[in-house]
This record gives C-alpha cells, sequence and structure tokens, in this order.
C-alpha cells in the first residue's frame, strides 16, 4: 500500500517564529549558562534556518544548505531541539508538511572539499571555501536580510565558536555541580553525626 505524499506546506517566517517550547529553550540555557534572552534569541535563529531550508525547497531549489563553523551555535541548538522528538517532528509537520532531517557532513563531502583546496596556502584555502559558499551566503542575505546574516557570520562566530561553546557548557557543569555539592557535604556531614 503506497502511503501518500505529504502536502508541503509554505508558512510565513513570522508564523514560524511565533512557535515557542519553553522546555528547548531552558534545555540549552541549562547546557550553556546561557541567558533565556540570549537561548530565545538562537532558538529563533534555528527557526529562521529551519524556515529557509523550506523555503528553498519549496521553491525548488535542490541545493541544500549547509552549517559551517559560523553556524555551530545555530546547529547546537538544533541539535537541542531534535532531542525534543516528538515537539521536532509536531513542529516540522505542522509548519512544513514534512519532517526536515538533520544530517552531518559526510566523509565523501569533506573529502571532496579538501580535494578542491589541495596545494591551496591558508589564505588561499579560505577564499576558495568562501567562494564555494558564497551561493547560500547570497540566499541568506536575500532571503532573511542584512540583520540576520551579519548576526549569523559576524555576530556569532565571535561570540559562540566550538571552543568558547565547550567553555560555556564546561561552566555550566562545574556550576551545576558546585550547588550539589553543600547539599551532599551537608547530608554527609548528618549522617556521621547520627553514627
Amino acid at each position: 500500500m503506497n502511503m501518500p505524499m505529504p502536502q508541503m506546506k509554505k508558512p510565513t517566517l513570522e508564523e514560524v517564529l511565533a512557535y515557542s517550547n519553553r522546555d528547548v529553550v531552558y534545555r540549552f540555557r541549562k547546557t550553556y549558562g546561557l541567558t533565556w534572552e540570549e537561548s530565545e534569541d538562537i532558538f529563533d535563529q534555528v527557526k529562521k534556518w529551519l524556515w529557509m531550508a523550506n523555503h528553498r525547497r519549496s521553491s525548488g531549489i535542490s541545493q541544500g544548505l549547509s552549517i559551517d563553523l559560523s553556524l555551530v551555535v545555530i546547529d547546537e541548538m538544533w541539535h537541542n531541539f531534535v532531542l525534543f522528538t516528538k515537539e521536532y517532528t509536531e513542529f516540522c509537520l505542522h509548519y512544513f508538511g514534512y519532517y526536515l532531517h538533520h544530517g552531518p557532513a559526510t566523509e565523501a563531502e569533506d573529502l571532496e572539499q579538501r580535494e578542491r583546496t589541495r596545494g591551496l596556502g591558508p589564505a588561499e584555502r579560505a577564499e576558495a571555501i568562501k567562494n564555494a559558499r558564497r551561493p547560500q551566503y547570497e540566499y541568506i542575505y536575500d532571503v532573511l536580510g542584512e540583520e540576520t546574516f551579519a548576526k549569523w557570520y559576524m555576530e556569532y562566530p565571535k561570540r559562540y565558536s566550538y571552543l568558547q561553546l565547550a567553555e560555556m557548557q564546561l561552566q555550566a557543569v562545574n556550576d551545576a555541580m558546585a550547588a550539589i555539592r553543600p547539599r551532599a557535604q551537608a547530608e554527609e556531614s548528618r549522617q556521621h553525626q547520627t553514627n
């Protein structure tokens, strides 16, 4: 029995941005020790990314989008959202009519990029990669605007690099452990007093 193909939906960006999920934002905030405002803003950027992916597909553009190092914080929030599997699936089906898959770069894609830039110096390699991504940059700028483009490719790389996110996550874990230690020590002290 053939299942009918889902009907692709074309919501407005405003409709997608109106979606909220406190648990997704809370988990990200807790994981990285960010403020509610920072976490909500990053979640909004993920919703923009997902809307844009659907917009490209519904416009007949088959070339996919790729998340590069500049967008690592958007990628991390997307991973966070996907962990809420039921909610993420419902979000995708409600707004787009299908599930938007999230897949990492494959070995073949990494090898292809290395081959394209083999023998180039660091500056030439960076320029070649930037030129290969230029259509994506232009699409983001044209569809989401200068402010979003600047946030994604100028602001976020300075605030949320892989190293900075790892340090934030470690600090958040240390802060959580510090909050637990006094209670554990008090409990241990009570147990020693009763013995």
